[in-house]
């Protein structure tokens, strides 16, 4: 997958981590996620012992000059719930929702365009809320029966320049 320069060093980082025993880490493109489970899964006591600590990834990534952002602000310390991509995650429960603040925005795009059928759209707005829709059905897959109209409506743009009226099909379905 081409992911930019961003996914390049990403990849980089899981490889160097993964060879040391660092293996349950996921990405998307630059953004990661790490978990860990205890030594002995088995065992009936609540003191688990851990392969590895936080901190033991902030000290192989340091000297590769790989930045993290400030872990008050980004960083969820080996959580049951914890969001990721757009997305609430609780292990606990096995369930996967999508997050207050990305359901907020997504509702905002398509109220913009809804609100008013007679503006004209171009490719890269029609793009991005394609996008974010296809996002969501990642979780809530019933949503995927509804998206080839838009697909369909967006491969009418021949370029960037063009702008389109939305077809009524697409705000119906």
């Amino acid at each position: 997958m081409d992911s930019g320069i961003q996914g390049n060093v990403a990849d980089a980082a899981v490889t160097i981590l993964k060879g040391l025993g660092i293996e349950l880490t996921v990405k998307l493109v630059d953004y990661f996620i790490f978990f860990k489970t205890p030594f002995s899964p088995s065992s009936l006591s609540c003191n688990h012992s851990y392969k590895f600590k936080l901190q033991d990834f902030l000290n192989v990534t340091a000297p590769l000059g790989i930045n993290w952002h400030p872990i008050a602000h980004k960083v969820h310390v080996f959580k049951t719930c914890f969001s990721y991509v757009g997305f609430k995650w609780d292990l606990s429960l096995h369930s996967v929702s999508l997050s207050s603040e990305k359901c907020l925005h997504l509702l905002s795009k398509i109220s913009a365009i809804l609100s008013n059928p007679t503006m004209c759209l171009n490719k890269k707005t029609v793009m991005s809320i394609h996008g974010s829709l296809q996002h969501v059905t990642l979780v809530y897959h019933h949503g995927q029966h509804y998206l080839p109209a838009l697909s369909i409506f967006l491969s009418k743009f021949p370029n960037d320049f063009i702008i389109h009226y939305i077809h009524s099909l697409v705000s119906i379905s």
